[in-house]
């Protein structure tokens, strides 16, 4: 046997190695001791497969919550781990699982928590809501989980991505959005837009989010040729008064 046939079949034998760990990590009806052996095998493997499979643990759930949550937070510890190793690019293998999934990103986000700075989770977490429409979708969870990121990243950046998702079909998409864009308070930025959505919006919870936001906001003026349609989609407890600003009514 040649030197490159040997290289071959080691290589061929660790794909083996790691499909069967993974196989096993993902089984959630094997034993924890079972499953928590593949995640430390896993681990001492150290490849960019093998943090792929590490990853895949994050996509199911097992039947005793208590012990998903554990096995979970073992894996996302191990993987910040492994990111010690310089030949091994934890980072950017996470990154490219997030691009691929459409749901449970939750932990791989937590993940690279530990591994990024501020700046670079604001640039992530833009460049994840870029791939994001505002269509309709069935199971909007990661684009749910991205805007809750977003509101505990103030950058005007950020602001700027989430404004298209005040029109998204999705009520709490919505909702979380205006959350969102009410904390990071970039007036300049977002005292139109939300304007314009309390004059559309259908959902009371918003609508009533909206008539507080403006309320607080005296300098959040309504323009003249606006102040019945915007009075009309206030609560009863709001009123605009006729210099522009939207306020409480006293009971």
């Amino acid at each position: 046997m040649g030197f490159l046939d040997f290289l071959f079949d080691k290589e061929k034998a660790e794909e083996r190695k790691i499909k069967k760990l993974r196989k096993t990590l993902t089984n959630m009806y094997v034993q924890p001791p079972e499953r928590k052996y593949a995640i430390q095998a896993l681990r001492d493997v150290g490849t960019v497969d093998a943090v792929e499979a590490l990853l895949a643990r994050f996509e199911d759930n097992a039947p005793n919550t208590t012990v998903d949550a554990d096995e979970k937070r073992y894996v996302y510890e191990t993987l910040v781990s492994m990111s010690a190793d310089p030949d091994l690019d934890v980072k950017n293998t996470v990154v490219k699982y997030l691009h691929e999934r459409d749901e449970k990103i939750n932990w791989p986000m937590k993940v690279l928590t530990d591994l990024l700075d501020y700046k670079e989770m604001v640039a992530l977490v833009r460049e994840l809501l870029g791939t994001c429409g505002n269509e309709y979708k069935r199971n909007p969870e990661k684009k749910q989980e991205l805007v809750l990121r977003a509101a505990d990243l103030k950058s005007e950046e950020l602001s700027e991505e989430l404004l298209r998702f005040l029109d998204d079909p999705n009520e709490t998409i919505r909702f979380l959005t205006v959350e969102a864009l009410l904390k990071h308070g970039f007036d300049e930025i977002i005292q139109e837009p939300l304007r314009e959505r309390l004059q559309e919006e259908e959902s009371i919870r918003i609508v009533q989010k909206l008539a507080e936001a403006f309320a607080d906001h005296s300098d959040w003026k309504i323009p003249e040729d606006q102040h019945e349609d915007v009075e009309h989609m206030l609560p009863d407890e709001y009123s605009v008064h006729k210099q522009g600003y939207v306020y409480k009514r006293r009971t």
